[in-house]
């Protein structure tokens, strides 16, 4: 995860786990990069329980809360939060495993950057600001007028202005 829930809910206290979900996701389609720390891998993992992996050496680099990412299993690709640490034991919150899985699975810590996650506290700020005055171009009350900085399909991405996602413009990799 980019950002906790309790670090959202401080921006805009009415955001949930699925909307960081979306962002995390988005972030990584736009950038087509998966912030892995290849530093920190463990091959040939297995699932032992529904929610624990089973690592063949001594876990140095995680701690709890980090996200980690599984490939190369035949059903449990994907990213999880490392939940508890004991042993050669990894323990993630969320979805279980399937048992059946038997692959060269392999685990990858993820790591953002800092300005990933000031850029999407930013796009919380936005849609917290920005979700009522959707569809107003221009407001006149009295003596006073508003008006909307009007995006287009041009100066749009994923719906936000092109200009609010620029911080990810470092963190492209080329698509092949």
């Amino acid at each position: 995860m980019i950002i906790s829930i309790a670090d959202a809910k401080e921006v805009d206290p009415n955001i949930a786990q699925d909307d960081l979900d979306a962002f995390e996701s988005s972030v990584r389609e736009l950038t087509n990069n998966n912030f892995q720390n290849t530093r920190i891998r463990f091959k040939e993992v297995e699932f032992v329980e529904k929610n624990i992996i089973l690592v063949n050496e001594q876990i140095i680099g995680l701690r709890i809360g980090d996200t980690i990412e599984v490939n190369y299993s035949h059903y449990n690709d994907g990213l999880f939060v490392v939940e508890e640490i004991q042993g050669k034991q990894i323990t993630v919150e969320g979805a279980p495993f399937y048992l059946a899985d038997s692959g060269k699975s392999m685990v990858t810590k993820v790591e953002y950057p800092a300005d990933i996650k000031r850029g999407i506290k930013k796009l919380i700020q936005y849609d917290k600001k920005m979700t009522s005055k959707v569809g107003i171009k221009s407001e006149t009350i009295s003596r006073m007028s508003i008006t909307y900085y009007d995006v287009n399909a041009a100066d749009n991405t994923e719906g936000y202005p092109s200009s609010l996602l620029s911080f990810l413009k470092k963190y492209e990799k080329m698509r092949w």
